[in-house]
């Protein structure tokens, strides 16, 4: 696939619901693809490479019962009728338009022109894992001038040095022994940290995420937080105590993230408790 296109899971303009900038308006880019298979993945969608169509709306969730409710210009239309070689490749299906994948640079960055609003702060360029397609990031970043939020599972640092350059905020997760990643632990981490030293190099706003889980405990995440200060100690550190599954209520208890948080400011000057909060409001 040539760096000119990507497979893309949906666009939309909604809430940021997690890390230090929490409540801000973005436009939201889910990549297709990742290359790891964490237990607590909520978006397991996404971990495949090639998705066929492209969910797009405007609003922060889609509204059932309208047939088209993302309304995209004559514009948009026509140039993503010339990406593809037939007009039935656009569709409205189930309250939201979808577009057949791989999606070009041009029509990407006219739907995120179109879903740009006046309280919009960043383009989140989420996942699955967005530097699988990193070329496809650079190109982005030529055609559109727009502040980019890049949010990475941080383990390909050769994909973050392409465009480290070009990132306006980096949220870099760092996965712990519990994730499911056991067996690679240790190569994971020499890349993690590669990856947010590329960015705290390059005048990016950083800043690490590590989810919480209920085994999760001060002395598994230490070792974490003392390389996360030997890079830079003013990189702030989240704590994010995993949002169970509807089903389910085990979650870290209060006792435990509190001597986390204690534990991790012994090492990093600005760490914060920040769950999940776009679940509560109801949005994607």
């Amino acid at each position: 696939m040539s760096d000119r296109h990507a497979h893309i899971q949906e666009i939309f303009n909604s809430i940021q619901g997690e890390g230090i900038f929490i409540g801000l308006r973005q436009v939201f880019l889910r990549f297709c693809g990742c290359n790891l298979n964490c237990s607590y993945c909520d978006t397991p969608e996404t971990q495949i490479a090639d998705s066929g169509r492209c969910r797009v709306w405007q609003g922060c969730e889609p509204e059932e019962g309208f047939e088209k409710p993302t309304e995209l210009s004559e514009n948009t239309i026509k140039t993503y009728k010339k990406t593809v070689d037939n007009t039935n490749r656009l569709k409205f299906s189930k309250g939201f338009l979808t577009l057949e994948n791989p999606l070009g640079v041009d029509i990407v960055a006219d739907v995120i022109k179109e879903f740009w609003s006046p309280a919009t702060k960043h383009v989140s360029l989420t996942g699955g894992e967005p530097l699988l397609q990193s070329r496809f990031i650079r190109r982005l970043a030529e055609v559109i001038d727009l502040p980019l939020y890049l949010e990475t599972n941080s383990t390909l640092p050769d994909a973050a040095s392409d465009v480290a350059g070009l990132i306006d905020v980096a949220a870099c997760d760092i996965k712990l022994e519990e994730s499911g990643m056991e067996d690679d632990c240790d190569l994971l981490r020499d890349k993690t940290l590669r990856t947010i030293e590329i960015f705290n190099n390059n005048n990016c706003s950083v800043f690490v995420k590590i989810i919480i889980l209920p085994q999760t405990t001060s002395a598994t995440l230490i070792s974490a937080i003392k390389s996360i200060a030997e890079i830079n100690p003013e990189i702030p550190l989240v704590l994010q105590p995993i949002t169970p599954p509807i089903n389910q209520s085990e979650r870290p208890s209060p006792k435990n993230i509190t001597e986390m948080m204690d534990a991790a400011s012994r090492y990093l000057r600005d760490v914060r408790i920040i769950p999940q909060t776009h679940r509560l409001l109801g949005v994607l």
